[in-house]
């Protein structure tokens, strides 16, 4: 329990659009999966408050220091050093170098679940328990420069919109990279017996999880609960002790950080985001949206355009 002493309130739910520069449509294929390079300035306005994500999100230090606060444990970053980030993990920006440049590679969850039965590739690289408390690995000279490599080519993958074969050719680059890592990592890091999780770090860990892949079509505490083999009373008091804010608040924080995406970046009707993030109708979907933002989604959209 002492790693979460002293939490604040403001946690934030960020998708791989919220951190990525620049307005991404609708259908851009960087909404699911980017590589983007962060400066000094960048990484610290993206990343300065407390936030989890809903991607998997690894940073590779090109130059420069910086802390990154993990579950409010700090780690210090530096040259030639990945840190591997997941849904569970609770994620903050300290300080940073003036010379800090870090390339990171982000792989929302959604993505994740189109990979099929080759998610096996995938659940390598997340190395379970091991890497949670554990989360940046120092990789070397060759091996840092073999993963940039890697990152590189997967970033090409994506701008390549024009090919034939598209989605494999980012599956097949991303693959490339989760194999390239895993070996490294296998190579160089020892994992201590005592990873394991507590019973409180477990539960929270597998809200956040089947949160990021449910949160449109489920909006009760009681299915997530159900899904997690306890009451939604102690899902509730959990989620409440760990992170000062109520399982309701963390799906509610989806849905609206959703809802701004669909309102600001797509052709949809107010109508069809209700359905799409099923809500009863229109209207509960605006009485919702209007609780959280002061304005109607009419006229949020208004604002954005």
């Amino acid at each position: 329990m002492g790693l979460y002493r002293g939490m604040k309130r403001d946690i934030h739910i960020r998708s791989v659009a919220d951190i990525s520069p620049g307005v991404l449509s609708e259908g851009d294929m960087r909404r699911k999966i980017n590589c983007v390079e962060y400066d000094r300035d960048k990484i610290e306005a993206f990343f300065s408050e407390a936030s989890f994500l809903n991607a998997s999100f690894m940073v590779l230090v090109l130059c420069g220091t910086c802390t990154a606060t993990v579950n409010y444990k700090p780690h210090r970053l530096e040259r030639d050093t990945v840190l591997l980030l997941f849904a569970s993990h609770l994620f903050r920006i300290g300080e940073v170098s003036d010379d800090f440049r870090c390339l990171c590679l982000l792989v929302s969850t959604e993505f994740m679940e189109e990979m099929d039965s080759t998610d096996m590739i995938y659940k390598r690289i997340r190395y379970g328990v091991r890497l949670f408390h554990t989360p940046v690995v120092p990789l070397g000279r060759e091996g840092a420069f073999s993963v940039r490599e890697r990152m590189i080519a997967v970033d090409k993958a994506i701008s390549d919109a024009g090919h034939l074969y598209y989605k494999e050719v980012i599956l097949n680059s991303l693959f490339a990279y989760y194999l390239d890592l895993s070996n490294i990592i296998d190579r160089i890091t020892e994992f201590p017996d005592d990873g394991r999780l507590t019973r409180y770090e477990n539960i929270i860990k597998s809200f956040i999880e089947l949160l990021a892949v449910s949160y449109r079509r489920e909006h009760n505490v009681e299915f997530y609960a159900s899904r997690l083999h306890i009451s939604a009373h102690y899902l509730t008091l959990i989620v409440k002790r760990i992170t000062g804010q109520s399982a309701s608040d963390f799906i509610f924080g989806m849905l609206y950080s959703e809802a701004r995406t669909l309102l600001s970046c797509s052709n949809l009707s107010v109508q069809e985001i209700a359905i799409r993030l099923n809500f009863a109708d229109q209207s509960s979907f605006g009485k919702f949206f209007k609780r959280r933002s002061g304005i109607s989604p009419v006229d949020y959209r208004k604002g954005k355009r």
